[in-house]
């Protein structure tokens, strides 16, 4: 009675224990992540939900709507996604037991005879007193996996933000090229007119037809530079075709606040993604070097019922132990690996300390550089703006000729498209420094 009695406790704990139930995984955290790192309030894509439909796209993409459709959009979001779930199945997985051995003999005497019956039910004894080991292994794998899904889904949201500044710009490159080439060919026609009256020499005019020509090369080439960046905004968003995409006009001038570079740091020390996944990695090889190393681990002890019914019709039955003899794998390599394996995680993270600052102090850097620049492009372009309308005046009065006003208003396109460039800069510099940092500059002023 006693003996069924141990039995049956035995059988009963490690029933409840191998039943016990593992959490169940958040993606709070990476919402959270997103929205600090500028994409406003984000929605990620439910399990089944369909992708965004034409009708969606009818209206136009203002920066965070081309970000919520590539979160909702993209496929790579969505194959992302699915190692959450892979990890929450590895947690669910690392918290059940083995299930029981058992085994059965039946032997008869040679010639004939009764059977003999020998049978044992065993359970592993280190299966079951590491499983708080394996969960703790489990849980830090799981937390390396999202900080890396935060990374990569992070860095879809931010690669889409500077495409679609790469994109307004190369519209409005466009615009600007077309704009040039209709003021080239209006000079062309003026002065061939003035050859045909003897008041221009024909080398003018051969020479204004090469600007001309330059000038349409130059619109033919941005015309394919807004090309690639539509079919980039098209790949990020998840789109098969550009011809979905409808552009606003204009987007919104960038407005920043005074930023300070220790603030900017302490950001980017509470919010990179990676270093969350180099402090995970660095539990994870700890938690493994916990599980892979010990007494239990190197002898891999099982418990269980044993008996044995003989064909006299005698029985013996009782408590069985098996163990593993280390005598060849004594778990020595197990420990070096592991040890090796919490350096190489604990020098990524070092690796990761020191980068981090870095990348902080070269996107300031580079984004005050950048506003400076762009201060300058707009004080050229209003210089310019005043010397087009004194020569538009001067002509009115009769100081000066028409071409004065051509050469002035080429000069202030000029100008305006290097206020582009700089424009252009200013936001990719932007976006570097949200990068560096995990955070949106708006949202961490």
């Amino acid at each position: 009675m006693k003996t069924k009695t141990l039995v049956s406790s035995i059988a009963l704990i490690v029933f409840l224990t191998g039943c016990a139930a593992a959490p169940v995984h958040d993606d709070a955290r990476i919402k959270n992540s997103i929205e600090r790192a500028g994409a406003g309030t984000p929605r990620l894509p439910a399990n089944g939900e369909s992708y965004l439909d034409a009708a969606w796209f009818a209206e136009p993409l203002t920066v965070e709507r081309a970000v919520q459709a590539a979160l909702l959009n993209n496929q790579q979001v969505r194959i992302d996604l699915t190692r959450l779930d892979a990890a929450q199945a590895e947690l669910i997985q690392a918290g059940l037991l083995r299930n029981p051995m058992g085994s059965l003999m039946a032997l008869r005497p040679e010639g004939g005879g009764r059977f003999e019956l020998d049978y044992n039910l065993m359970q592993s004894l280190f299966d079951l007193f590491t499983r708080s080991k394996r969960i703790d292994v489990a849980n830090a794998a799981q937390a390396r996996v999202q900080a890396e899904v935060m990374m990569s889904v992070v860095r879809i949201a931010q690669d889409t933000e500077a495409t679609y500044y790469e994109v307004m710009t190369a519209k409005d490159a466009v615009l600007l090229q077309q704009e040039l080439l209709t003021l080239e060919q209006s000079v062309l026609v003026l002065q061939t007119r003035k050859s045909g009256q003897g008041i221009l020499s024909s080398s003018a005019v051969m020479a204004q037809q090469t600007n001309t020509s330059q000038r349409a090369h130059e619109l033919r080439t941005a015309e394919a530079e807004q090309t690639k960046a539509l079919s980039a905004l098209a790949g990020q968003l998840g789109l098969s075709s550009v011809d979905s995409l409808r552009l606003p006009g204009h987007i919104p001038a960038l407005t920043l606040s005074v930023l300070n570079e220790p603030e900017l740091q302490a950001l980017a020390q509470k919010h990179r993604p990676e270093l969350m996944a180099t402090n995970a990695s660095i539990e994870q090889a700890k938690a493994e070097k916990e599980l892979q190393t010990g007494g239990l681990r190197n002898t891999d002890a099982s418990l269980g019922v044993a008996g044995n019914r003989e064909s006299s019709g005698f029985s013996m039955k009782g408590l069985a132990v098996q163990i593993t003899l280390p005598i060849f794998d004594t778990g020595r390599a197990r420990s070096m690996l592991a040890d090796a394996n919490i350096a190489r995680a604990q020098y990524q993270d070092e690796a990761t300390q020191r980068l981090i600052p870095l990348e902080v102090e070269r996107a300031l850097a580079t984004l005050i550089a950048s506003t400076k620049a762009l201060e300058h492009a707009d004080h050229h372009l209003q210089q310019q703006h005043q010397l087009e309308k004194l020569a538009m005046r001067n002509y009115q009065q009769g100081a000066q000729e028409y071409l004065d006003i051509m050469e002035a208003r080429r000069l202030r396109l000029a100008s305006q498209s290097e206020q582009l460039k700089a424009q252009r800069a200013l936001r990719l510099a932007y976006v570097d420094l949200e990068r560096a940092t995990g955070v949106a500059m708006q949202q961490g002023r």
